[in-house]
C-alpha cells in the first residue's frame, strides 16, 4: 500500500470524480504543481555537495582584504 500525503489523497479523491474535460484538466495541473514542489524539496539535501575542484562553498569565500594589511 503507497503512503501518500494528505493533499495528494485529496487531488486523488477529486481525479476520480472529475466529469468534465476543464475540472480533469484542473485536477491534473494541481497534481502536478503538487509534485513539482515535492520533488524540488527533495532535492535540497545536495545543496552543500555542490561545487567541484577549485569552487568554494558558502562558508569558504575569501573576506575582501584592504590594501595595504597584511
Amino acid at each position: 500500500m503507497p503512503v501518500i500525503d494528505r493533499t495528494a489523497l485529496i487531488l486523488d479523491i477529486f481525479a476520480s470524480r472529475a466529469k468534465s474535460a476543464e475540472g480533469k484538466m484542473q485536477v491534473e495541473l494541481a497534481q502536478l504543481q503538487h509534485l513539482s514542489t515535492r520533488l524540488v524539496r527533495g532535492w535540497t539535501h545536495l545543496e552543500r555537495q555542490r561545487g567541484g575542484v577549485g569552487m568554494r562553498g558558502h562558508a569558504q569565500r575569501r573576506r575582501p582584504t584592504r590594501a595595504g594589511s597584511p
